[in-house]
């Protein structure tokens, strides 16, 4: 396995290599990139590119789309640390397979490179649309009806990774004929500005109870509303109370096994992302 490590400095690429090194992990080659435009020449069907969030503009954007540019398939992983992991929006837009903490985890890192290389050999997981599409329109329902803002969907990816992208999240737990969760997440500029139009009130720009509060009712909104839509079908299910999570790189687990939706929008020209992880219950 080739490893390709992006970073504004040394000390993270031999950090990464001290990690496989001290994990004992053998048969890996190392190289730092200093340029995008490398990874035409260097990446081939057994690399892994690394990128350090820590440049000041594009520049890491830009090494996930040289990578995805030279072949889909290539698992691209983004180092952040807390404070920055509500900032990986446009990385993962681009193409990143998932983002890990910084500082960094031998374990977290390793178990990171493994799982990302193994998704991109693994036959993929199909996405039921019949579950996804109502959860889409009702956050677009939602978002227009609530806060008078039009979204745009970007991207749809399948995640396995805990690790959220925003700086907080809306959770709904699902049950009945399919089971699982919902989750809204938010980079806190948005979700003040959010909440601020859907209250009609000025909330400022911090993380408050009351803007807190508003995404949990975001949250239960979309969910309401899908699981209006899912009446028509065969699904049917049952919410819980919403509860709602924040703090920098915050995590919240999913059932293993279960295909983990993930869908990104843009409102006014922010980033966020909902979250889909639902399954079938079987029938005895």
């Amino acid at each position: 396995m080739k490893i390709l490590i992006a970073a504004p400095s040394s000390s993270t690429v031999n950090m990464v290599r001290n990690v496989f090194t001290s994990m004992k992990v053998q048969n890996v080659e190392f190289v730092a990139l200093d340029s995008p435009d490398e990874i035409e020449d260097l990446a081939d069907d057994k690399t892994v590119v690394i990128v350090d969030w820590e440049y000041t503009d594009d520049t890491g954007t830009e090494f996930v789309i040289a990578a995805k540019k030279k072949n889909k398939k290539i698992p691209v992983l983004l180092l952040a640390t807390k404070q920055k992991a509500g900032t990986t929006f446009s990385g993962m837009k681009a193409g990143a397979s998932g983002v890990v903490n910084k500082p960094i985890e031998p374990d977290d890192l390793v178990r990171s490179v493994a799982a990302a290389v193994k998704s991109t050999t693994e036959k993929k997981q199909s996405v039921n649309v019949e579950f996804i599409n109502p959860f889409i329109d009702a956050t677009r329902n939602v978002f227009s009806t609530m806060c008078g803002m039009d979204v745009v969907r970007k991207k749809l990816f399948l995640k396995d990774d805990y690790k959220m992208l925003g700086d907080v999240s809306g959770v709904m737990g699902l049950s009945g004929t399919a089971c699982g969760s919902v989750v809204v997440s938010l980079p806190k500029e948005l979700a003040c500005k959010i909440v601020t139009k859907m209250l009609g009130e000025d909330l400022g720009t911090e993380l408050s109870p009351d803007v807190c509060d508003g995404v949990g009712e975001i949250i239960n909104m979309i969910a309401g509303q899908a699981k209006a839509m899912l009446v028509k079908t065969k699904y049917h299910f049952t919410i819980s109370i919403p509860s709602v999570i924040s703090g920098h790189g915050h995590e919240i687990s999913h059932k293993k096994g279960t295909p983990n939706i993930v869908v990104l929008f843009e409102a006014d020209g922010t980033p966020f992302a909902l979250q889909v992880c639902l399954a079938p219950v079987e029938s005895e």
